[in-house]
């Protein structure tokens, strides 16, 4: 690695700059290579040509530390220092284009060799969770089992799609206007006690939002077809953000007792909640099911269902003769 006195910087097209502070007769050096992101996670500059102090490593130039996002949502790394001083941050001029259920996907812009620009994207990878402050969350996995936290520092929303949206304002250079961006967030919802809401990006990963909320009312109504929640998220500086997050879909009674409720999503998908509960009689007419999670643990709501809205008829007469107070089971099923 190259002299722990030097300084980095990214110029405007991502060409490492090192400024010796030591020699006066050449103080700025601005190297031609291409950033890359190496299977560990690490930053590296591979140059194009090897020459002066920049080629004491070889071909590459490791920009190694802790990744850290910025106010602006500027990608940097926060370097390890390599003899006493001050730490020194280098960030990338780049914007967060796109997510996935394991990596978080930025564009900087580059010039090629005939001098035209063009866009190169850099993926780090990791897992996505929301913090205590209901923030989202990205942790990038070091190989030494460690993670390096950035925090999405705004407040999120969610569509009509039941997608998880986040915009965010990057400023511009010069006079242009700031731009605005929007990650999308492809997963799925899923109920938990104590009124959490989870948002899972993939079943099989480690990557899941689980925010913690308030119902707007513990009493639903299956004719209503939504679960309405209150999110409170909680900004740098103490601001707090509320967000109303309501999930709309169709109640179904089933024929195996269980409740489901069929919600759905972007590109037609539809995927359906199924829980287990205990009935109980709110009048001759209607049925109010006290929800549970697949262990059983309450969910601390209740959907009623009225006999005029059911289209089973032998169904609720099925429950009319069990009558009491009858615990059921069930899972959580998808459809894609």
């Amino acid at each position: 690695m190259a002299a722990a006195s030097l300084r980095y910087e990214f110029d405007g097209l991502n060409r490492l700059v090192i400024r010796d502070p030591s020699d006066l007769l050449q103080p700025r050096q601005v190297l031609d290579g291409e950033l890359i992101v190496d299977r560990d996670n690490r930053l590296r500059y591979r140059l194009r040509h090897t020459s002066g102090k920049a080629a004491s490593d070889g071909r590459d130039i490791l920009l190694d530390g802790t990744w850290k996002l910025s106010p602006a949502h500027r990608l940097g790394v926060v370097l390890h220092p390599q003899a006493e001083g001050a730490r020194q941050a280098v960030f990338l001029n780049a914007t967060i284009v796109d997510v996935k259920d394991d990596a978080l996907i930025v564009s900087l812009w580059r010039r090629s060799d005939g001098g035209v620009r063009t866009s190169q994207t850099l993926s780090l990878s990791g897992r996505w969770q929301a913090d205590a402050r209901n923030r989202l969350t990205f942790l990038v996995a070091k190989s030494d089992g460690a993670e390096d936290r950035l925090v999405f520092d705004g407040a999120w929303s969610v569509d009509r799609r039941h997608q998880l949206l986040y915009r965010y304002e990057q400023p511009q250079v010069g006079r242009q206007p700031s731009a605005i961006h929007t990650l999308r967030f492809s997963g799925m919802w899923d109920l938990r006690p104590e009124a959490r809401l989870v948002y899972r990006l993939d079943v099989e990963s480690r990557s899941a939002f689980e925010f913690q909320t308030s119902l707007q009312s513990a009493s639903l109504n299956a004719r209503e077809g939504k679960i309405a929640y209150q999110v409170g998220i909680r900004l740098s500086g103490g601001r707090l953000v509320r967000q109303r997050v309501t999930l709309f879909g169709a109640w179904k009674l089933n024929r195996d007792l269980s409740v489901s409720f069929e919600m759905p999503y972007t590109d037609g998908r539809l995927r359906a909640l199924t829980c287990k509960g205990t009935y109980i009689w709110s009048t001759r007419h209607a049925v109010s099911v006290q929800l549970m999670s697949r262990r059983g643990e309450p969910l601390g709501m209740a959907v009623t269902f009225s006999r005029s809205f059911l289209d089973d008829a032998q169904l609720f007469l099925r429950l009319q003769r069990l009558g009491g107070d009858t615990e059921v089971l069930g899972g959580v099923q998808g459809r894609f």
